[in-house]
């Protein structure tokens, strides 16, 4: 039989529907206390959710689609990224499994998203409709309303704090400290550092420490030359300094 663990990591597009879904109320339960998720919300969220298989590099949604779909990541990685002046979205998050992304609210108005979601390996994302999100909402007791609500703005607030403070750094540290970010979501320990498993191309790293490929390409590798990082294929171990 298929392992949950396996499931998270590679996708897996031929996971029979009762399998996904009952890893997606796992997941679910899982973070019922941080989210304000009653048992019935949940049971109401997997029954609606339509669950979809994405190819790495498939679009989920762009910039100028209309908001009408929540969704949470059941297995695999999200990009998001937002419009950039001469190119295409920029990345600015990752998003792993067991996480929301895209939250519409029965309260706010209509409109296209700000930002655009990318399949950043093979990924199954659970939707459900802003309608099935308002009757989510409206079942739920005042505090654990406010939770849900609540969950997404602390989640926007701490990325811009995040972005902001790295721009206040030296290129070296943007890197090493969205590494140790990157980490904190996909980092598993292993003899010598922590594998941040993901695959990452220099310019997902640019991206996300809003430098240029080239300058990030040379930091990496004055990382590695000083023992900071190291490369398993397209994953980076980060290799942090032991404290004596």
């Amino acid at each position: 039989m298929m392992s949950l663990t396996t499931i998270e990591r590679e996708g897996c597009p031929s996971t029979p529907e009762p399998v996904a879904k009952g890893y997606l109320r796992g997941q679910l339960t899982q973070s019922a206390g941080r989210l304000g998720l009653t048992t019935s919300a949940i049971e109401r969220f997997v029954e609606c959710a339509q669950l979809t298989h994405w190819r790495a590099g498939q679009r989920i949604y762009g910039g100028h689609d209309v908001e009408e779909l929540t969704n949470f990541v059941v297995s695999g990685v999200v990009r998001i990224g937002c419009a950039g002046q001469a190119r295409g979205a920029v990345t600015v998050q990752l998003i792993r499994p067991g996480r929301f992304f895209g939250l519409t609210w029965p309260f706010e108005d209509r409109g296209p998203r700000q930002f655009s979601a990318v399949a950043h390996v093979p990924s199954l994302v659970a939707m459900v409709s802003r309608d099935v999100m308002a009757t989510i909402v409206a079942g739920l007791p005042p505090s654990g309303a406010q939770r849900l609500i609540g969950y997404s703005w602390r989640s926007t607030s701490r990325l811009l704090l995040e972005k902001c403070r790295l721009l206040r750094l030296p290129l070296r540290d943007r890197v090493i400290e969205e590494l140790r970010a990157l980490a904190r979501d996909f980092g598993k320990p292993i003899a010598g550092g922590i594998l941040i498993d993901v695959p990452l191309t220099h310019l997902d790293v640019a991206e996300l420490v809003a430098a240029t490929r080239s300058n990030v390409s040379r930091c990496l590798g004055a990382l590695r030359r000083s023992g900071r990082v190291e490369m398993m294929g397209h994953r980076i171990v980060l290799i942090e300094p032991r404290v004596h």
